[in-house]
């Protein structure tokens, strides 16, 4: 359905936003059961978390879906706050790459556990 002025631009990141939080909600709860369940936890019980390919995973996408509602959440006060296009072009760029270096950074550590 098309719209006269792009009424539903917006759309999209709104359910990407929301998307992004009911990962992150079902993430965390199952997360904290599963570490309980794995009794105490020192360092290597800790890396036998993350061994299994499941983990590493919902772990990633967990770390995507946080990093995709903060870089939504950051874009709308750029826009709504920083109005110099000179500035928030920047600023957003600056974003765009810390959070694809943490999403970069992740994987990696995800991915170092034996």
């Amino acid at each position: 359905m098309r719209t006269v002025g792009g009424a539903h631009r917006g759309l999209g990141l709104w359910l990407a936003q929301r998307a992004s939080a009911v990962v992150m909600a079902l993430y965390l709860p199952g997360f904290l059961v599963y570490a309980l369940l794995a009794g105490p936890l020192d360092f290597v019980a800790w890396q036998g978390l993350f061994a299994p390919l499941a983990a590493k995973v919902a772990s990633l996408l967990f770390v995507a879906a946080l990093l995709l509602h903060a870089w939504i959440g950051m874009r709308e006060i750029f826009i709504d706050y920083v109005h110099p296009m000179v500035l928030r072009l920047p600023l957003l760029f600056l974003f765009a790459v810390l959070y694809l270096g943490c999403l970069a950074w992740a994987a990696d550590i995800f991915w170092s556990v034996p």
